[in-house]
C-alpha cells in the first residue's frame, strides 16, 4: 500500500473493514477476532480514533512477537498479514486478516463479530449461530428426541406435499419419503426441530406471534396470541392484519368499486414469512404492532453478524435464512421467490405502491421492522381524494355483509361505543351510501346498490 491509499482509507474513517489503534494490544487481537468472524479487515497501529497519524515506534523483533502473541492467544490460530508504511517520517503498521473458513474464532474463549465500527461480544446462542452457518447448517436441523413421527400431523404434512408437487411439478412419493428427502426426520424417524415447527399435533409457545392493535405507543385495543404450526400462521397473521387496517373504497365509472388497502398486501405477506422463517424460535415470541400510521414487525434473533442493516436494505449480500430447513420448505410450497431478497422486493413494492421507505433497527435481542402509511408525497394513506376511509370504512363494510343490521348490533361487531356509531351512521347515510329500511323497532340498514351509489357520488368521499 502506498501513502496515498493509506491517507485515503484514513480519511474515510473506521467502519466495517477498518478500525485504527495508537499501538498494538489486547483490544487489537479483539479486533482481529471479530474482523476474522465477519468479513475481513485492517487494523492501522500508529493511527488514533480521530484519525490522526501518531506513528509507532518499532524495532526489529516488534512485528514478530506480535504476530507470535496473535498465534498463541486465538483459538484456532490467526496469523494476519502486515505491512509497514512510512508517512511523514512515521511509522504505521497494518495487519491484514480475511474472514476465517473455520468459525467461530475466539480470544481468552470469548467470540467477538464486528458490526460497524465496533466490536460486539457474542453471547452463547450467538456462537452456537454462527458455528452452524460455517457448517452450512442450522438450530432446525438438530433432532428433537422428545418428539415421535407419530406426534407429526399427517394432515398438515400432506397439504405441504400437495404445494410443493403442484408448485416442483413433480412427485414427492409418500409422507416418510417426504420427510427424509428434506431432513426433516432422521433414519430412525426422529423429527428436526423444523419437522416440529411445521407439523406438530400439539401446538407449541415457541411458535407463539403476538399481534395486537394499538391506538398509540402505549393504549391497546385488541390483543391476540397466534399459536399454530408455521405455514398456518402466515394467513392467521394476514387475517387479523387486513381487519384492521383501512380499505379504501375508489368510486370510479364502472359499476364496481376498486378496493385499495392502506399497505400492499403482497410486502406485508413477505415481511410476516421473512419473520417466521428467519426468528430465533429459542427466544421469546414475536410482536406484531398495527397502528393508526404505520405498522411494526418484532422478531426475536439478532441482525445476522455478517451482516449490517444497509446491506439487508440494499440487498448488498445474500442473507441465509436462520432457520434453513423451514426455509427450504416455504420456498418449495412457492410461499417464497428466493432466499436474501425480501426486504429489498419489499421496499420496491412499498415505493410501487406511493408509500415511504421502511425502517430497520435493532431492538434489544431482536430486530424491528416499521412500515409507514405515509405516502412519498407527505399525505396519509386512507385519505386519498375519491375515496372512503377510516372508521366509515369499516362501518359500511359491516352493512354491507349483514343488510338490515341494526345500530346497536354494530356497536357490539365494531366494539364502538353506541353514539359514535349512530353519529357514523348519519355520514353514511348524508352521502347516500346506506339507507334504513323497516319500523323504528325492527327495521336496519342496507347498503346502496353500486349503481346508484356511482350515480349519486360527486367529488370526494372522505371521513370528516
Amino acid at each position: 500500500m502506498n501513502k496515498k491509499e493509506l491517507l485515503h482509507l484514513i480519511k474515510k474513517g473506521e467502519g466495517q473493514y477498518i478500525e485504527f489503534k495508537d499501538n498494538f494490544n489486547k483490544e487489537a487481537i479483539e479486533t482481529l477476532i471479530a474482523f476474522a468472524n465477519s468479513s475481513g479487515g485492517r487494523i492501522f497501529l500508529g493511527v488514533n480514533d480521530k484519525g490522526e497519524l501518531k506513528g509507532i515506534n518499532i524495532k526489529k523483533e516488534t512485528i514478530k512477537n506480535w504476530l507470535n502473541e496473535i498465534k498463541t492467544k486465538t483459538e484456532p490460530f490467526l496469523l494476519p498479514d502486515f505491512e509497514l508504511v512510512e508517512v511523514n517520517k512515521k511509522q504505521i503498521v497494518i495487519l491484514e486478516i480475511k474472514e476465517f473458513p473455520l468459525k467461530p474464532v475466539s480470544f481468552k474463549e470469548r467470540v467477538f463479530v464486528r458490526k460497524g465500527n465496533s466490536n460486539q461480544k457474542c453471547s452463547l446462542s450467538e456462537i452456537s449461530e454462527i458455528y452452524l452457518k460455517t457448517k452450512r447448517s442450522s438450530w432446525d436441523f438438530y433432532l428433537n428426541e422428545e418428539y415421535s413421527l407419530d406426534d407429526l400431523n399427517t394432515e398438515k404434512i400432506l397439504k405441504v406435499i400437495n404445494l410443493i408437487e403442484k408448485n416442483l411439478d413433480k412427485k414427492l412419493g409418500n409422507v416418510e419419503e417426504f420427510l427424509i428427502k428434506y431432513d426433516l426426520i432422521s433414519k430412525d424417524k426422529t423429527p428436526t426441530n423444523a419437522a416440529v415447527l411445521l407439523f406438530s399435533k400439539k401446538l407449541l409457545r415457541e411458535t407463539d406471534i403476538q399481534i395486537g392493535l394499538f391506538q398509540d405507543e402505549i393504549t391497546i385495543k385488541k390483543n391476540k396470541i397466534i399459536r399454530n404450526d408455521l405455514i398456518s400462521e402466515v394467513e392467521e397473521v394476514m387475517d387479523f392484519v387486513k381487519a384492521y387496517i383501512l380499505k379504501e373504497f375508489i368510486i370510479t365509472g364502472s359499476p364496481y368499486r376498486e378496493e385499495r388497502w392502506q399497505y400492499p398486501l403482497d410486502a406485508i405477506r413477505e415481511l410476516v414469512i421473512n419473520a417466521i422463517i428467519h426468528r430465533d424460535y429459542r427466544g421469546v415470541h414475536s410482536q406484531f404492532k398495527i397502528f393508526p400510521g404505520k405498522l411494526e414487525f418484532w422478531n426475536s434473533g439478532k441482525i445476522p453478524y455478517d451482516l449490517s442493516i444497509e446491506d439487508i436494505m440494499e440487498g448488498k449480500k445474500k442473507s441465509e435464512p436462520r432457520n434453513k430447513l423451514v426455509a427450504e420448505v416455504f420456498r418449495d410450497a412457492g410461499l417464497i421467490e428466493r432466499y436474501g431478497s425480501g426486504v429489498k422486493r419489499v421496499r420496491e413494492k412499498l415505493k410501487e405502491y406511493g408509500l415511504v421507505d421502511l425502517k430497520i433497527s435493532e431492538i434489544q435481542s431482536g430486530f424491528n421492522i416499521e412500515v409507514f402509511a405515509e405516502k412519498l408525497n407527505g399525505t396519509l394513506n386512507g385519505t386519498l381524494n375519491g375515496t372512503l376511509n377510516g372508521t366509515l370504512n369499516d362501518l359500511l363494510k359491516e352493512i354491507e355483509k349483514k343488510s338490515g343490521i341494526q345500530a346497536n348490533e354494530l356497536a357490539i361487531s365494531l366494539n364502538r361505543p353506541l353514539d359514535t356509531i349512530k353519529k357514523q351512521i348519519k355520514k353514511l347515510v348524508d352521502k347516500n351510501l346506506i339507507q334504513r329500511k323497516g319500523s323504528k323497532k325492527t327495521g336496519g340498514y342496507f347498503a346502496e346498490k353500486i349503481n346508484s351509489l356511482n350515480n349519486r357520488v360527486e367529488g370526494v368521499l372522505k371521513d370528516e
